[in-house]
């Protein structure tokens, strides 16, 4: 079944005039558990219990590794592993941070290679005849989109950035450059993979 998209315009407040485009795709609603449960016992000799019990396992087995620091793989997936945040306290030196200043943000994936280039070569995308858009995307409702995700996830990245708005890699970098030149985001971290927050001025 092919992929609905729509292409769906930016318009640059810069003041040069320009429009950019990007690709939006229609996700559907994801199966649910007993949907999955099923679909797994028709294509081996497991039965829904059994899946139930192994998928009971393998997330009780996720939860212990994760929470002592290790990365966890499943086989042919992918890996998970921590995504932190650092609360430092207003005037502390790095040499005084304490466990407690570090919290769980979140928990990244990784796919593995195989899993990624069969999706890539398996999937199909079709033009959509209708849309959810009823005007084009402006840079302001995409400052909103950005907050809104810092606010639920702590910040962005580049990759955040690509899913979040559906742009190609390269645009997402000028945007996210973009927006911090006008001190909208603040930029920390290494430079190969720097992290984006809200600034709070804003």
């Amino acid at each position: 079944m092919s992929i609905k998209y729509e292409i769906q315009p930016i318009k640059n407040s810069q003041g040069t005039g320009e429009e950019r485009h990007f690709a939006r795709i229609y996700e559907r609603t994801p199966m649910s558990a007993n949907e999955l449960k099923n679909s797994i016992q028709d294509s081996c000799t497991l039965t829904k219990g059994d899946v139930e019990a192994t998928l009971s396992a393998l997330r009780d087995i996720m939860i212990r590794e994760l929470s002592q620091g290790n990365r966890f793989y499943i086989p042919s997936i992918g890996y998970f592993s921590l995504s932190v945040d650092l609360d430092m306290p207003e005037g502390k030196t790095i040499d005084k941070v304490r466990g407690d200043y570090i919290t769980v943000r979140n928990i990244k994936f990784r796919p593995d290679a195989s899993v990624l280039e069969k999706v890539r070569n398996s999937v199909r995308f079709e033009r959509a005849n209708f849309s959810t858009q009823s005007k084009s995307v402006t840079e302001e409702s995409m400052q909103k989109k950005i907050k809104d995700y810092i606010s639920a996830n702590g910040y962005i990245n580049r990759s955040g950035m690509e899913d979040l708005l559906g742009l190609r890699r390269t645009a997402a970098l000028r945007w996210l450059k973009h927006f911090t030149e006008k001190g909208i985001l603040r930029k920390e971290g290494p430079h190969n993979s720097p992290v984006y927050f809200w600034n709070s001025n804003n």
